[in-house]
């Protein structure tokens, strides 16, 4: 999967509104999410993109289920340059 791919993956998965991450940054989340093993929760991907790109404005809404992060999880392992 390409990084824009990716980056439009993290924007639905954590309701991302507004964020300017670099190729570099997305490489980064990347390495970081692989480096869970499967093993993540949405909280998880949350700090992983705080602590690489910084604070990013998001929407919040009550009673969605994020808990299946499979398929971002599957798509960070197959990122390309």
């Amino acid at each position: 999967m390409s990084m824009k791919g990716l980056k439009k993956e993290l924007e639905a998965a954590l309701l991302i509104t507004d964020w300017s991450p670099t190729e570099s940054d997305l490489r980064e989340i990347a390495l970081q999410i692989k480096g869970l093993k499967g093993k993540a929760s949405k909280l998880d991907i949350e700090k992983i993109v705080s602590a690489v790109v910084g604070p990013y404005e998001y929407m919040i809404l009550g009673g969605v289920d994020n808990t299946d992060l499979t398929t971002l999880l599957l798509l960070a392992t197959k990122t390309t340059d």
